[in-house]
């Protein structure tokens, strides 16, 4: 098999480039000289694939690891010299703006915090990307859901426990007949009757309630505010700063409608989808599809929720027993595993040919960096940066279409997800079976220029000669090929 380095595909120094140009305001959809228009971010003239981690290594060694994979860009914090070791490597940085950037009218105090930090850092050569607060819409629901279905339940309960001594029996039976109604009308998605239960126990027990303000009602009016006045910081932003684009990750939650009206404040949105182990029980994914492919499910709804946008996607670099001590002491090895390599490569490119722009890493600071999980991201990584001229070339005229042969599963003749790109004189296409059983299939309709061309399946010794437009082959579930008429897109 011949393969190349990777330091001979491209070249990372790049990056030290700024992009050019306005950014879209209010609700337009970004088509400014900063992206092509695919979405891929625009970098001196030439379209990227964004690669970044959320973790900043103290370790220079890891750091340099890091770039030389295939990253380029990190996490920073809001510190110069954070921005300084990325910048010595080659790599940029996004800074997080947290709840600076939420302005409310009038806030003369917050607008002069969020002006120091954009002057601080703007003109850093590091900086690439302005971040907003993380998840932030599903934030607003996500308290008060906490609070509904747990915590206000559970304190009422208790001060029902406590007035028992001195209350009459038949109020206390009055009390909990009205929480058990309250938490069947919660059941039920009825939030104003549930809520009006719960105010009037907080008032019988005499009793302040701590979160008034966390009602499932007041929900989408909080989010309107917030989007306000995350809108009127954005604009501050720009007004400062039009060179670097401003990004929002959402958590895999929240409707269309509600995703598109806040991300008329953003230039690129995406979420952060964790699906490794897909159980029926598993909770990061609230679609139907809670197995690996709602990693592209996601991308499609971040898509819509963009409204012609760059979505950026955000993937699995743990394990979720990594994230409490309970789940590392568990004794069951499975119950929250890591990803294993088949599953870090399919979720890749997944998203990618979902449309994805980018896609970055979460949670890699909560593994060890000589564990299989930490090398698996470097191969799939460096994978990535090596075919990022196919994934950033150009469309065919027409994109070809796949068919399965029948299985004995419940398919229905739907074969793999195709990608086809050309990369000068080259074209690659990418095959994702999104289903968990192998299929066999039948590739149509490829372009009249690959006739009789060789397509190389890029990590192992297949080969298959282009015949009446279309091929024919099989993949196992869950699984990625690559075809190729060259084989200058595999790294060691």
């Amino acid at each position: 098999m011949s393969v190349v380095l990777l330091s001979s595909l491209f070249d990372l120094s790049w990056l030290k480039q700024r992009p050019k140009g306005d950014s879209a305001g209010g609700g337009k959809v970004v088509a400014d000289s900063r992206f092509n228009r695919d979405g891929f971010l625009k970098v001196d003239g030439a379209a990227r694939l964004i690669i970044g981690l959320y973790e900043l290594p103290k370790d220079d060694e890891k750091l340099r690891e890091i770039a030389e994979n295939g990253f380029n860009l990190i996490r920073a914090p809001q510190d110069v010299n954070a921005l300084d070791r990325v910048r010595r490597h080659n790599l940029c940085a996004w800074i997080c703006l947290d709840s600076a950037v939420k302005l409310t009218e009038n806030d003369k105090k917050g607008e002069q915090a969020l002006v120091q930090i954009v002057n601080s850092f703007k003109d850093h050569p590091a900086l690439l990307v302005w971040e907003l607060p993380d998840e932030v819409i599903w934030n607003v629901w996500w308290f008060s859901f906490d609070w509904n279905f747990g915590g206000q339940q559970r304190q009422l309960r208790e001060h029902i426990e406590n007035a028992k001594t001195s209350a009459a029996d038949s109020n206390v039976t009055k009390w909990l007949s009205q929480l058990e109604k309250a938490e069947d009308y919660n059941g039920r998605g009825l939030w104003k009757q549930a809520e009006e239960l719960y105010d009037s126990l907080w008032e019988e027990l005499d009793v302040k309630n701590p979160h008034p303000e966390w009602n499932m009602s007041q929900c989408p009016g909080q989010a309107d505010q917030l989007t306000d006045s995350i809108a009127r910081g954005c604009r501050v932003v720009r007004g400062l700063d039009s060179r670097h684009i401003i990004w929002q990750n959402h958590a895999p939650r929240n409707s269309i409608d509600r995703l598109r009206k806040y991300n008329q404040v953003v230039d690129v949105a995406g979420c952060d989808i964790y699906p490794v182990p897909f159980t029926p029980t598993a909770g990061h994914s609230d679609l139907k599809d809670t197995n690996l492919s709602c990693v592209g499910a996601y991308t499609d709804r971040m898509r819509q929720g963009a409204s012609g946008k760059p979505v950026w996607m955000v993937l699995q670099g743990f394990g979720w027993r990594d994230l409490s001590e309970q789940g590392r002491k568990d004794p069951d090895p499975a119950k929250g595993r890591r990803p294993n390599l088949q599953e870090t490569r399919f979720m890749a490119y997944n998203a990618i040919v979902h449309g994805a722009n980018a896609i970055l890493y979460w949670g890699t600071d909560y593994i060890e960096k000589d564990s299989p999980l930490w090398r698996d991201l470097m191969t799939v990584v460096r994978q990535l940066r090596a075919l990022e001229p196919a994934i950033v070339g150009g469309r065919a005229a027409k994109e070809p279409t796949v068919i399965a042969d029948e299985p004995c599963g419940s398919i229905d003749g739907q074969g793999p997800r195709l990608m086809l790109r050309k990369a000068d004189a080259d074209w690659v296409l990418v095959a994702v079976n999104e289903h968990s059983q192998a299929i066999s299939f039948r590739i149509h309709g490829l372009p009249k220029q690959m006739k009789g061309k060789t397509l190389y399946r890029l990590y192992s010794d297949q080969m298959h000669v282009v015949k009446d437009a279309g091929l024919e082959d099989g993949i196992r579930g869950f699984d990625v090929h690559i075809y190729s008429t060259s084989r200058r897109f595999e790294v060691k």
